[in-house]
């Protein structure tokens, strides 16, 4: 009889946030082995890992692996990998998962593919077929992975965590060969991070190359202040003027907010891919024409500068509130 899912699945990720989608992704799939990857000097509390949906954890301890070097984690995570022969491997499409998910994937000499959507089993082939976006998002291929164990990376805020009772989790140490890396980190600057995970907002203003000024983004806090919401950015104003650390857009965060204003951004396909997920989407330009009125559910043809200051002294007059 041809199984209708897939039996073993690992994941990885050091962004605590995105291992939770990933393993939650895992669970949901009713595998019977959903095993954390994990690699550092010392062991982790793999209790934790449980109520996320993981059964195992397979470490790696060595005081090699102190600081992260792409080489060093690669020889850990491919001997992991060898030893717990997984179905698939899940990965998260963070800066650093994505300097490793093509080291490991040649390493052992898998089939991988990139900013993966959705999995499943093929029960003829029992091969993996993952739907990926590509072209910037404007469309989504289906792939099939030949190999066993396959390999998918995962951008944040595509797969749901979930919140379980607490599995019972075991502990499995790996001996891993780290050799000692030909490539030398010279410096890691520490990202500056907006404070609140903008995945957990309800609401988001999201703004673009219509604000001319720094200073008019106190506009955009104002009103994010009084919706409970969260302020970011198209990609311009965070690469290139660097008002902001991170963006939203297809390489940036992708969200799913109850409630989503995107002001004075273009609406081009590979920024909107970010915010696709929104339950609403209110779109503010004064081109009538703009991309972002296309895909909003409600679209306000009017100059920014006009209009935030008159929803924020409506909300204040009348009191309204977000419950």
């Amino acid at each position: 009889m041809m199984a209708t899912q897939i039996s073993k699945i690992a994941v990885y990720s050091e962004n605590l946030d995105m291992l939770r989608e990933l393993l939650g992704k895992a669970h949901q799939t009713g595998a019977e082995e959903v095993a954390v990857i994990y690699v550092g000097e010392s062991n982790p509390e793999a209790g934790e890992y449980g109520t996320w949906g993981a059964n195992i954890v397979y470490s790696v301890i060595s005081p090699k692996l102190t600081e992260f070097n792409p080489e060093t984690y690669t020889d850990a995570i491919t001997e992991v990998i060898s030893r717990a022969k997984p179905d698939l491997i899940l990965i998260g499409a963070t800066k650093q998962g994505l300097e490793l998910s093509p080291r490991i994937a040649e390493r052992l000499d898998l089939s991988y593919a990139s900013f993966c959507v959705d999995f499943e089993l093929e029960s003829k082939s029992q091969q993996v077929l993952a739907k990926c976006m590509i072209f910037s998002g404007i469309g989504v291929s289906t792939y099939r992975l030949h190999t066993k164990p396959a390999m998918l990376s995962v951008a944040g805020g595509v797969f749901d965590a979930v919140d379980l009772p607490g599995n019972e989790v075991i502990l499995t140490p790996v001996s891993a060969t780290i050799e000692t890396p030909k490539l030398t980190i010279i410096e890691q600057k520490e990202k500056m991070i907006a404070g609140k995970r903008l995945e957990d907002a309800p609401v988001i203003i999201d703004i673009g190359q219509g604000f001319i000024e720094k200073d008019d983004v106190t506009m955009a806090d104002e009103l994010a202040a009084l919706l409970c919401g969260q302020v970011s950015c198209s990609r311009p104003l965070s690469s290139e003027r660097d008002w902001f650390p991170e963006w939203i857009g297809l390489s940036g965060a992708q969200l799913s907010p109850d409630l989503c204003f995107t002001i004075g951004t273009s609406g081009a396909i590979q920024h909107m891919i970010g915010i696709r997920g929104s339950k609403i989407i209110v779109s503010v330009n004064n081109d009538e024409y703009a991309g972002s009125h296309l895909q909003a559910d409600y679209g306000v043809v009017t100059d920014l500068y006009e209009f935030l200051p008159s929803l924020i002294k409506v909300i204040k007059d009348r009191s309204i509130r977000i419950v």
